[in-house]
Order: structure tokens, then C-alpha cells, then sequence
């Protein structure tokens, strides 16, 4: 009996530990898994325009004389840049 009992448990460990190696192999880098990465920013930034919150490294960015900008998309920096030459105030 104990001898079915460690030959079963034996068999589930070999399943598991191939199943984390196979899981292992074709799952991505996992974030800062590289020495001197920076470290992720959960700070969104906010489109001026349209609202739309995202994260700085995929915005686009605008600097002005008043601050940094991010937009989501090259109309709404367009929509700003028209804004800004006719006198409109965004927060």
C-alpha cells in the first residue's frame, strides 16, 4: 500500500514539475527580471483633450513653455495645438 501511495505521488510530482518546465519555457520575461531594469511606473497620464488616461511611454509627448503634455493620439495633440494658437485654456 505505501508502496502504491509513493508511486502515485511520485507520478503527480513528475506531472507538476514538467508542467511548470513547459509553462516556463514559453512565458514571456516577467518585468525588471533583468538586472538594472527600471522599475514599472503605475502613474497613468491624462490626454488634456480627450481625457483618455495611459501610461507616458506609449503617449505622445508635447513640451511647452507651461509644462509637459501626453496625448493619446496625433488628433487630439493636433486639437491642442490649434486650441493653444487660438487662446483656449486646458488644465
Amino acid at each position: 500500500m505505501v508502496a502504491l501511495i509513493s508511486r502515485i505521488l511520485i507520478f503527480v510530482l513528475g506531472i507538476w514539475f514538467l508542467r511548470r518546465l513547459f509553462l516556463s519555457l514559453g512565458a514571456p520575461p516577467k518585468p525588471g527580471a533583468q538586472r538594472g531594469a527600471a522599475k514599472p511606473s503605475n502613474a497613468m497620464v491624462r490626454d488634456p483633450v480627450c481625457g483618455m488616461y495611459m501610461d507616458p511611454r506609449l503617449a505622445l509627448r508635447l513640451e511647452e513653455g507651461k509644462g509637459t503634455f501626453f496625448f493619446c493620439s496625433e488628433e487630439c495633440k493636433g486639437k491642442f495645438l490649434a486650441g493653444v494658437r487660438a487662446g483656449a485654456h486646458f488644465p
